[in-house]
């Protein structure tokens, strides 16, 4: 029987709780001013949503869309969705790049198309680089689908000006930022590209060729290397990997990173899309990135520390294909993204353990895309095209997660997330 004293004791100890409760504010909160930036594939509506009588609406209706996230540790999310100014695709690596300061976010888009992507039926107008003219480059409207554009944006203004845009002559799947955060690097089916942003204009500093095929890549946090998986997807020949070096501002193939023989594993023509460990040891790579309902696919890791790298570890059957990768600031857990519609799921890794394990799935919105920590690592972020939200997950300890029951409203056909600072005025 409790005595009178523990009794008090334990009231004591609940009102403290409930005390420490009711001062959480009823809103999502950073520890520190952070900026999201997601862009989102109208085209996603049409190649998924089936009308009443189950069959697919070919028109495009839906707009392609960017939106901005304003997150700190005292207000509430603050959020705008801008459509029609950025072209994006939900086909390559699920993020984007953001500049040093928060300032400027660039959006890459492309050409490339699977083959029931190319069924849709584009609203009249502009749709192709052939179809632009300078004065329609200008304006802030760009409804066209199929250019071979990037897109600066001014998170400094109030409306999110697109301030310049560039063509290329190939197509570009991805674009991110130098680790030495005065360039930005762009990834073609012909050429990797850099680019400095001087007086809200994008300067091409470099076009370096490559003989590899369509790039999904990363860069190293050294920012002397860059990995990519490249090939034709879905053409039936596998991707390969590759190694290049970046001195100064020229970039040169060095070597391919094959998959040791002793590694029960293998890369397909699905497999692209990959993240280099924030400690540059390693390079977490796809399986399989497309193709719901197959099988469970293989995550790949590749040795970095290798003068000639070599994938030579994989966890098996991960999920029903995977995504984009997300690394903890602790150095020990990873977090991948499955792409499942129904039964989706992310995965989270012990990747301090030798070898790497799979420890547990959690349920999300179908198709997770584009996936980050916060700074301190303290929430993960894990946006869907489906449900056009950005779900948050709380981190508990080193290797626990917890689903927040809030999420963040973002436009439909989510493909890419960035984290950044949040931009401060002078």
């Amino acid at each position: 029987m409790k005595s009178p004293f523990s009794k008090i004791v334990v009231l004591v100890l609940i009102c403290l709780v409930a005390e420490i409760r009711a001062e959480d504010p009823p809103y999502l909160t950073t520890q520190s001013p952070i900026t999201l930036f997601s862009t989102n594939d109208g085209e996603v509506k049409q190649l998924t949503q089936l009308t009443d009588e189950q069959t697919t609406d070919w028109e495009l209706k839906t707009k392609d869309s960017f939106t901005v996230i304003r997150l700190g540790p005292d207000h509430p999310p603050i959020i705008k969705t801008v459509y029609d100014t950025a072209p994006c695709s939900i086909y390559g690596t699920p993020t984007m790049a953001m500049s040093q300061d928060g300032r400027y976010a660039l959006v890459a888009n492309h050409s490339w198309r699977p083959e029931n992507a190319k069924k849709l039926q584009l609203p009249e107008g502009p749709q192709t680089n052939a179809d632009l003219t300078p004065e329609s480059l200008r304006q802030q409207e760009m409804t066209a689908q199929r250019v071979n554009m990037l897109s600066l944006i001014d998170l400094s203004t109030s409306d999110f000006r697109v301030v310049d845009r560039v063509l290329f002559d190939d197509r570009p799947m991805h674009v991110l930022a130098h680790p030495d955060g005065q360039r930005f690097v762009t990834g073609g089916d012909k050429n990797f590209y850099l680019h400095r942003i001087e007086n809200g204009r994008l300067k091409e500093v470099s076009r370096n060729p490559q003989s590899h095929g369509l790039a999904c890549f990363w860069l190293h946090p050294q920012g002397h290397r860059l990995i990519a998986t490249q090939g034709d997807p879905l053409s039936g020949y596998p991707a390969t990997v590759q190694w290049y070096s970046i001195l100064g501002d020229r970039i040169e193939h060095l070597s391919e990173v094959k998959v040791a023989p002793h590694v029960p594993s293998e890369l397909l023509d699905t497999s692209f899309i990959l993240r280099i460990s924030p400690d540059g040891k390693h390079a977490l790579i796809c399986q399989r990135s497309v193709g719901n309902g197959t099988d469970h696919s293989d995550i790949l890791f590749a040795d970095l520390t290798l003068e000639e790298p070599v994938i030579n570890t994989v966890v098996k059957q991960v999920s029903d294909g995977s995504e984009s990768f997300a690394f903890h600031p602790n150095g020990k857990m990873a977090v991948a993204t499955a792409l499942a519609n129904h039964h989706n799921c992310i995965v989270v890794l012990d990747i301090a353990s030798t070898p790497p394990r799979l420890l547990y799935t959690l349920d999300t919105a179908p198709e997770s895309q584009g996936i980050e920590f916060t700074p301190e690592g303290d929430k993960l972020f894990v946006g869907s095209p489906r449900a056009g939200r950005i779900e948050v997950y709380d981190v508990v300890g080193d290797y626990e997660l917890r689903k927040n029951p809030k999420f963040l409203n973002i436009g439909f056909g989510h493909n890419s997330l960035t984290i950044g600072p949040t931009f401060k005025q002078d």
